[in-house]
């Protein structure tokens, strides 16, 4: 297989699909598994380009930053399940990126599911208490003047909470 860059490989090499799933989830993590896939299904994240400042024709910074707002909905979700399945949480992403890779095996789902796992590495230390370097890493692919990076990173840091607490009443 070939990738955009001319490489060949697998795309996706972090977990390969075909690892074999012996966990067994029970009705309720399936639920909340399949709620959270229907959520990133029908993810927008129009509000959260506007306030990093990027435009419909800004194609390549669109496309970059979707990335990143895509994965930074999977580590999102993964803090949610950490305060709802404090035991089952890493069984339950696990088999989520395993899932999804299997379904996506392009590279952009690819750099996603990566960029889930580096979001949730920022966030779980500060759990659901501060979204704020989060916000702060956003906003520095596009530094503008200072005051408007300000601005931008406090829309961000309340936006995310909002992401967040919309993921989490959606668990199950």
């Amino acid at each position: 297989m070939r990738h955009m860059d001319d490489t060949s490989g697998p795309a996706f090499e972090t977990i390969p699909p075909e690892a074999p799933s012996s966990v067994v989830l029970s009705d309720t993590m399936r639920q909340a598994l399949d709620n959270f896939t229907a959520l990133y299904a029908d993810a927008d994240f129009t509000v959260e380009l506007t306030y990093l400042g990027v435009g419909r024709m800004q194609f390549l910074r669109r496309r970059q930053m979707l990335l990143e707002l895509r994965g930074l909905y999977v580590a999102l979700w993964r803090l949610a399940l950490a305060r709802s399945f404090p035991q089952d949480a890493d069984v339950m992403f696990d088999t989520f990126l395993r899932e999804y890779a299997a379904k996506h095996r392009d590279r952009a789902s690819a750099l996603v599911l990566t960029r889930g796992r580096e979001y949730w590495g920022m966030l779980e230390p500060m759990g659901d208490g501060d979204f704020s370097n989060v916000a702060r890493h956003l906003t520095s692919f596009f530094s503008q003047s200072e005051k408007a990076d300000k601005s931008a990173n406090l829309k961000l840091v309340l936006h995310i909470r909002k992401l967040y607490k919309h993921i989490f009443d959606r668990l199950i």
